[in-house]
């Protein structure tokens, strides 16, 4: 439950008195112009920071009393300002998942298969041990902007947790491949709480709840 949240930067509220309850098992959608509150709700939720007045409460405890590596650990997360390491494209899916090592790439490869990207990696020389960006390594491969944003996807798809939250994750998609891309996220999160974050509401049309955010306030 979040109940009168409010963010404010120097006197500017970003997010003002909101509150509103999210659901395990159902699809909620944050929409809204840019500078709307949207990420900075879901910024909120994950504890990047705390509210200046109002609370965030899960199960009845505000989220402040819980340690905060484990709370944390209940979200998977694909943010539009994310980064791709100069590591494996296994490694840079999993992210330090403490997952068995011979199940690593399964669950890596199956997760890149939902979000759009597996083939790709597939057709590359090292496939799944590909190292990602040329920083530290010569040999390493750039992906596009759409191929960069699937692997980002792939994380939220490989991490075992009860939240999901995709932020505008069809941004730099085409149209077909954003609507296989949200069909798959429907289709293999149907246990999950997700969370979408977009511009349009095209994108969170089967959503159980549309949140319509101006101003940081809900209209």
């Amino acid at each position: 439950n979040i109940t009168n949240l409010t963010k404010e930067y120097g006197k500017k509220k970003v997010v003002n008195n909101i509150t509103f309850s999210l659901l395990p098992g159902q699809i909620f959608g944050f929409v809204g112009p840019n500078g709307a509150g949207k990420s900075t709700i879901i910024k909120l939720l994950l504890r990047f920071y705390d509210p200046t007045e109002g609370q965030i409460l899960l199960n009845g405890k505000n989220i402040k009393e819980y340690n905060l590596q484990k709370y944390r650990a209940l979200f998977a997360t694909a943010f539009q300002d994310n980064k791709l390491f100069s590591m494996s494209v296994t490694d840079n899916v999993l992210l330090g998942e403490e997952i068995d090592e011979s199940q690593k790439e399964q669950i890596a490869s199956d997760a890149l298969k939902l979000s759009g990207v597996y083939e790709k990696v597939s057709s590359l020389e090292k496939g799944m041990n590909t190292t990602l960006t040329k920083e530290f390594d010569d040999e390493g491969v750039v992906f596009s902007g759409g191929e960069f944003q699937k692997v980002v996807v792939a994380r939220a798809f490989a991490k075992n947790c009860p939240i999901k939250v995709f932020d505008e994750p069809s941004s730099a998609l085409d149209p077909i491949a954003e609507y296989q891309l949200f069909d798959n996220i429907l289709k293999s999160c149907q246990e999950n709480l997700l969370i979408f974050i977009s511009h349009r509401l095209s994108s969170v049309k089967n959503a159980d709840c549309v949140i319509l955010l101006e101003h940081g306030q809900i209209k």
